[in-house]
């Protein structure tokens, strides 16, 4: 039963985690099981029930026209996927996604002779039948609540920057399934505004000489001397400069052969390793911040490749690249 309430704790258990972020989610996952165990001693576990009401954490500009939102959901974060969205603010008090209870927070002062953790100053909520948010980087630790419900209007922190963090802002995401399933905010959150649809950029190929660039939209010619990982760039622009929103959906077609693609909707906790909706894990998605297009082998002459890419707000852009290979292998 303990296991099946938790797959994702017990797994890493039975393995060993694989990547940071595996590690970084042991004590939600934890929590979660320590009250789908009270649950189940009072018979009413709940699990895979319907989702809260869920709310944004802070409200940069007015809404629905919502700025500062500088890391969204699924980018590469050199070995993991980023597991929620990153807001920018020091100082802005921050609410609960949904009515909870706090499930665990930590400040320096639980562990005084320990370093600073990535997170930081956080909070972990729960908010009933398998749903759980976390709210990182926070700062004013002393204010931060420890226990007992907490209502949708009640400030559990105010935005910072401490743990391992580039600059002030509030990282949160939200979980289902008892902390197995992380789900991206944008699917859950009431919509903001989304104006700009996707940039694709070029396809970069690396090689131990250096980078071959691709453009799209006209002809290009390459030479080749092996197989290497076809690589792409791309940035979904939010509504201000170094702001987005994230590639949500990314397809792509080569001579027309079969459409392959990911879904970055969620990730899921399966056989030790977080994998997207698709069931492909990091390093099948992402080589540093670039796409990988796998099941793309360049043909001897022409080639002709589609790419498509849709963010959650449905804007769409596709773009045709059109390579003649001289293929010597």
């Amino acid at each position: 039963m303990i296991w099946q309430l938790c797959p994702g704790l017990f797994s890493t258990l039975r393995r060993g985690p694989q990547r940071p972020a595996s590690r970084g989610y042991l004590a939600i996952v934890l929590g979660l099981l320590l009250l789908e165990l009270i649950a189940v001693r009072a018979g009413r576990a709940q699990t895979g029930g319907e989702r809260p009401e869920f709310q944004w954490p802070i409200v940069k500009g007015t809404y629905p026209e919502l700025k500062g939102l500088t890391s969204t959901f699924g980018e590469s974060r050199v070995d993991h996927f980023h597991n929620g969205l990153d807001i920018a603010g020091l100082g802005d008090p921050i609410y609960p996604v949904a009515p909870g209870y706090v499930l665990y927070s930590r400040v320096p002062g639980d562990d005084p002779f320990a370093g600073e953790q990535g997170p930081g100053n956080f909070v972990y909520l729960y908010h009933g039948k398998g749903w759980a948010s976390g709210y990182y980087h926070l700062k004013d630790a002393g204010s931060l609540p420890r226990s007992g419900p907490v209502r949708l209007d009640q400030a559990i922190g105010r935005a910072g920057n401490t743990g391992h963090s580039g600059g002030p802002h509030l990282h949160f995401f939200i979980s289902a399934d008892n902390g197995s399933r992380i789900i991206n905010p944008l699917y859950l959150l009431p919509p903001a505004t989304d104006k700009h649809a996707p940039i694709v950029g070029q396809i970069e190929i690396i090689t131990p000489n250096g980078r071959t660039l691709v453009s799209h939209s006209r002809d290009e010619r390459i030479r080749l001397t092996r197989s290497y990982p076809i690589l792409l760039r791309i940035i979904d622009p939010g509504l201000e400069k170094f702001t987005r929103r994230g590639v949500y959906r990314l397809s792509w077609e080569l001579n027309g052969g079969e459409r392959q693609g990911y879904n970055f909707s969620s990730v899921r906790f399966i056989d030790g390793d977080w994998q997207l909706e698709g069931g492909q894990v990091f390093d099948q998605v992402f080589q540093y911040d670039l796409y990988r297009l796998h099941g793309v082998e360049f043909r001897n002459g022409n080639n002709t490749l589609n790419v498509r890419a849709e963010d959650h707000g449905g804007n769409v852009t596709e773009v045709v690249f059109t390579i003649n290979v001289d293929r010597e292998y």
